[in-house]
């Protein structure tokens, strides 16, 4: 790439890939300047074939993908970090255990085996167990069993596909029995939130996430109907049997009132006083996990990542994570996430772009004018 200017314009430029169609439509209505050219943007923001830009940007130009980011987005790398990490930290007051369910990478020939061995003498034990493929999205691939033996095909096929990828095979996660239930529906939330800067490292929680449901009410024995179980837009959306006349998506603000005026189950403030710091602990917790390899990065370039992280809450409104998105689901294409995705990609961008002026004029990012909808989760500055 030629030579980046590091004096940011007024309207500072932007490059868009093709893919990134609704991104673009974003930043079409902001003070921005979208750039034709890689080599003269400020920040590149890019869905594919942005890998070799990681070693190709110039000392203060944004890019929207972390080198190692991979180590959080894939299920099976996710769950490696966390429970090696869970071993040896003493940094939090709380477990593994409080935030994500019994897990096991498949591909893995001593997680597979002690996962296969494992089966319960009582026949009343819990055995309900969600398969799901480590490096796919969109709730593609799933499956749920109730005898571990159902996985025997899944282990043997994980282990075949991990000596191809390390980023291949499945991963097999205790089911969550009690899911809270919105309209009689399994629901779950998705939260966005920034990988801001490396070092230091900067973490941002925003302000409002999304509920989703599914289309039909929660039955917990039919287990091959994906618009019961799997709590995905795209499976509901493009299920064979889908009526699209159904509600799919709440916002903070209509769960909030469910959970407090019709279950009683808390009082209001739940979301800000509960459920958000909650939240920013188990974040915390996931980036700490795979920090000494999310941080190793070239020495030219600004590296931020946007990401999304899905979490259901049981009926005693206990959060447990089961993903973190890269990519996470930008589209407009209902009225909740045009309420949230304009202002929250809008104050990502200017954050990232605060911090290039900050970095590249010798300022310290301690105090960011423009956080206001994002949350501090971690600020190392």
């Amino acid at each position: 790439m030629g030579q980046f200017k590091t004096e940011i314009s007024k309207h500072p430029k932007i490059f868009c890939d093709s893919a990134s169609t609704n991104a673009r439509r974003v930043f079409e209505q902001l003070p921005l300047e979208l750039s034709v050219s890689a080599t003269e943007a400020d920040l590149l923001w890019m869905r594919k074939g942005y890998d070799p830009f990681f070693k190709a940007l110039t000392q203060f130009q944004l890019l929207n993908h972390i080198p190692n980011e991979r180590r959080i987005i894939n299920k099976g790398f996710l769950t490696e970090h966390l429970q090696n990490y869970s071993r040896q930290q003493s940094h939090f007051d709380f477990s593994l255990e409080d935030f994500y369910q019994e897990t096991y990478c498949l591909r893995d020939a001593d997680q597979s085996n002690e996962f296969l061995q494992s089966q319960p003498d009582s026949e009343n034990a819990d055995e309900l167990w969600i398969l799901k493929p480590s490096h796919m999205s969109r709730g593609r691939g799933i499956r749920i069993i109730s005898n571990r033996s159902e996985a025997t095909p899944y282990v043997l096929e994980s282990r075949k596909l991990g000596t191809q990828s390390s980023e291949r095979g499945y991963i097999a996660q205790r089911y969550i029995r009690n899911p809270l239930l919105l309209d009689g529906r399994k629901s779950e939330i998705r939260i966005y939130w920034l990988i801001a800067c490396l070092e230091p490292l900067q973490v941002l929680l925003y302000r409002e996430g999304t509920v989703r449901l599914n289309s039909l009410p929660f039955k917990l024995n039919d287990f091959e109907n994906q618009l019961i179980h799997v709590t995905n837009v795209y499976q509901q959306e493009n299920h064979p049997d889908f009526d699209p006349s159904i509600v799919l998506k709440w916002t903070f603000d209509d769960l909030e009132s469910y959970v407090t005026n019709k279950l009683g189950l808390a009082s209001a403030g739940f979301i800000e006083n509960q459920l958000k710091p909650a939240l920013k602990k188990y974040l915390a917790y996931v980036v700490h996990s795979a920090r000494d390899e999310l941080v190793r990065r070239p020495d030219s370039g600004l590296f931020f990542g946007l990401f999304g992280a899905d979490l259901i809450l049981d009926d005693q409104l206990r959060p447990w994570l089961t993903e973190v998105q890269k990519g996470p689901g930008l589209s407009l294409s209902d009225p909740v996430k045009q309420r949230v995705i304009p202002p929250m990609l809008e104050e990502a961008v200017f954050v990232e772009l605060e911090i290039q002026r900050r970095l590249t004029s010798g300022e310290s990012l301690k105090h960011l004018e423009r956080v206001r909808g994002f949350e501090w989760v971690i600020n190392e500055a």
